[in-house]
């Protein structure tokens, strides 16, 4: 059987200062003043027999599938895979630049939107250099797989007295504070990449902040190639609803301590991971003042390294969002009047109110248009198999108990499911959810009740099929 090869690159996309920084509705700033830490795009190339495949880590909050799409085209074109067989994570860090001009809260004429364009032209040259290093870092490895915990995570729907339900941190509610960690080695043992899986939405910083930063994950990434070595790339889990215990802040301080948290306990795990099979043998007594009986490391031959990669369409039933004439017309309607804001006067209360007005109608316009005259809507769901871990993504923002079951569901030995995945497509809380309000439930999801349901049951059996796969000559 032949080996599993790896290679991993990474290229610097850090925007300009003066950007577009328009992710948050209760923004009172358009501009980004300043940079925290870089924007990288990190890419991991695999290779075993003529199986090829990529995971592709960015700095970035997201983008449609469609936008996705050529992102991963050019990818793949660079290191010569079909783009289905690029997986494309975003980690989801709010404290960045948009990708449209328009939708979501985003406009045109905003300052900052001018820079755009150009940012996005720097982003598919750096990944176009991160695949080049990557490939040019290509040689043979092995891997290995394992969980731990980090108790950063809470839950963050918060019901107030009145019903009404906001994101805050929930202490008592739903969280899963499992990780995900998979490590890859070179045959001599030094490492060639960390892939560390994770949910908890990246806003540690919020509208406050004026910076541009990855947030969280950033730090993370520093801290496991600080201690481990190699690359780090952080596929984000199951994050819609889960928030870092310390959240909604502009303190650029705060990333750092959750981030480095997450990180510490992740190279934990990646260093208590072998990826050689070893079996420990008795060799010899040293007298020394005391007599020392000295173990040896017998290497065993290596596991088969089966790659295999698959992308599939699967169903989800949506619900009726709307009359999308009406939706339509009051998103024009609030979008106007955040253009029409004269900006020298307003108070800050006063684009805030704009800005979050525009952000949900908008929002409401893009779901009834993207639910109208149709039952289910078709989502891609990806996944890659390296040796016996699997690691599925789609482009939703799942609840974290849709990403737990399917992890229990014993698939494959190592499972790891996540959201942010080659586009985005909207949440899909657990069916209770449902019977309560809250931005998840009433502005965020397309979805019926019965999504989670369908996305747990086709997940478990993509990753099933995977292990089926039979490994390469």
């Amino acid at each position: 059987m032949t080996h599993l090869m790896a290679g991993a690159g990474r290229a610097d996309m850090t925007p300009p200062i003066g950007i577009a920084h328009v992710n948050w509705g209760a923004r009172t700033h358009d501009r980004a003043e300043g940079i925290d830490l870089p924007l990288l795009a990190t890419i991991l190339l695999l290779e075993q027999g003529g199986v090829r495949a990529s995971i592709v880590d960015l700095d970035f909050l997201l983008m449609s599938s469609e936008e996705s799409r050529e992102l991963r085209a050019v990818v793949g074109e660079e290191l010569g895979l079909a783009p289905e067989h690029v997986r494309l994570s975003f980690t989801h860090t709010h404290s960045g630049p948009p990708w449209a001009t328009h939708g979501f809260g985003t406009q045109a004429q905003l300052p900052g939107m001018e820079l755009v364009p150009a940012y996005r032209a720097k982003v598919l040259d750096a990944l176009r250099e991160a695949a080049r290093a990557a490939r040019a870092a290509l040689r043979p490895a092995r891997s290995a797989s394992g969980y731990g915990r980090s108790e950063v995570t809470v839950n963050r729907r918060l019901a107030l007295p009145d019903g009404r339900v906001v994101v805050s941190q929930n202490w008592d509610g739903y969280r899963d504070p499992v990780l995900s960690v998979l490590r890859i080695d070179a045959l001599d043992g030094r490492p060639i990449a960390t892939i560390v899986g994770y949910g908890t939405h990246p806003i540690v910083l919020a509208h406050g902040n004026r910076l541009v930063s990855p947030d969280y994950p950033g730090h993370l990434k520093r801290i496991v190639e600080q201690s481990v070595g190699g690359h780090c790339l952080f596929l984000q889990g199951c994050a819609g609803d889960q928030i870092p215990r310390e959240a909604l802040v502009a303190d650029r301080d705060a990333p750092r301590r959750m981030g480095t948290e997450i990180g510490l306990d992740a190279a934990r795990v990646a260093i208590g991971l072998s990826t050689r099979r070893i079996r420990k043998r008795f060799d010899h007594v040293v007298e020394s003042g005391a007599p020392l009986g000295i173990w040896v490391d017998d290497e065993l031959p290596s596991a088969p390294q089966v790659l295999a990669v698959e992308s599939r369409r699967i169903a989800l039933p949506v619900r009726a969002y709307g009359d999308v004439d009406e939706l339509d017309a009051q998103s024009e309607a609030a979008t106007a009047a955040v253009r029409a804001i004269d900006r020298s006067v307003a108070t800050p209360a006063e684009l805030a109110a704009a800005n979050f007005r525009a952000k949900r109608a908008q929002m409401g316009a893009h779901w009834g248009r993207f639910c109208a005259n149709r039952r289910a809507v078709d989502i891609e769901l990806h996944a890659t198999r390296i040796g016996d871990a699997v690691l599925v993504g789609a482009p939703l923002e799942p609840f974290a108990r849709i990403g737990a079951d399917i992890r229990a569901s014993d698939a494959a030995p190592f499972l790891h499911f996540g959201g942010y995945t080659n586009g985005w497509d909207g949440y899909v809380p657990n069916a209770e959810d449902f019977r309560s309000s809250g931005y998840e439930v009433e502005w965020a999801t397309p979805y019926a009740p019965e999504a989670a349901a369908a996305l747990t049951r086709e997940a478990v059996r993509l990753a099933s099929d995977l292990m089926m796969a039979s490994p390469a000559p």
